[in-house]
């Protein structure tokens, strides 16, 4: 039998995205670090040098690159696949409330500004427990939901129904119907009776008198 996609799949709620959202998150600092670590030593040893020094507020070059490197991450998979890594091992997928494919441009704002702005104090993110269809605000901003993908197998065509036999069998063995001989319990000889004038069989043996 075909697998096919739901039709009415549910949408994710509020720990089942943050759970993604950990996972990706996990991820991504599991990948920078293989970046940071070696910069670290760049820092402690040449303080002054263009990548480690301020750029932007506190922000340094490098800073901004690997913002931009976990942005990248969710943007391209999410618009490519429609699902990150978290989201993938949860079951999950964002698409489009009115069921068109995602555009670049929609998905460049919902991970980027659309996020920033569900996490200002965490706001955004709260409101996916508070409503009926589960969307945070970088979801109803970018017109957006997030729902569970459910691979559910074909049910075969439905039997017409037929009357049950007179003995059920079990485990899909029938059973051997009782034969009348077998229900009826056994009688006792019938002895037949002897005449007054018909003679003893030879080797009867009668009471003494």
């Amino acid at each position: 039998m075909q697998s096919q996609e739901n039709n009415n799949p549910a949408n994710g709620g509020f720990f089942v995205r943050l759970a993604a959202y950990l996972i990706d998150m996990l991820l991504i600092g599991a990948l920078l670090l293989t970046v940071k670590i070696p910069m670290l030593f760049v820092r402690m040893s040449h303080p002054d040098n263009f990548m480690v020094s301020p750029l932007l507020f506190r922000f340094s070059l490098l800073d901004i690159l690997l913002y931009l490197a976990a942005s990248a991450y969710f943007v391209i998979l999410t618009y490519q696949t429609g699902a990150t890594v978290g989201k993938r091992l949860m079951n999950l997928r964002v698409v489009s409330v009115s069921g068109e494919p995602l555009t670049l441009l929609n998905v460049l704002y919902r991970e980027t500004i659309g996020r920033y702005l569900s996490s200002l104090l965490f706001v955004g993110y709260i409101l996916i427990g508070l409503n009926n269809e589960k969307r945070g605000l970088h979801d109803l901003i970018c017109d957006t939901k997030v729902i569970y993908v459910c691979k559910c197998m074909q049910l075969p065509p439905k039997r017409t129904y037929q009357p049950m036999p007179a003995y059920m069998p079990y485990y899909g063995q029938p059973v051997p119907p009782v034969s009348p001989q077998s229900s009826v319990p056994p009688q006792p000889p019938v002895i037949p009776e002897r005449s007054p004038d018909e003679p003893e069989a030879e080797g009867t043996d009668h009471p003494e008198n």
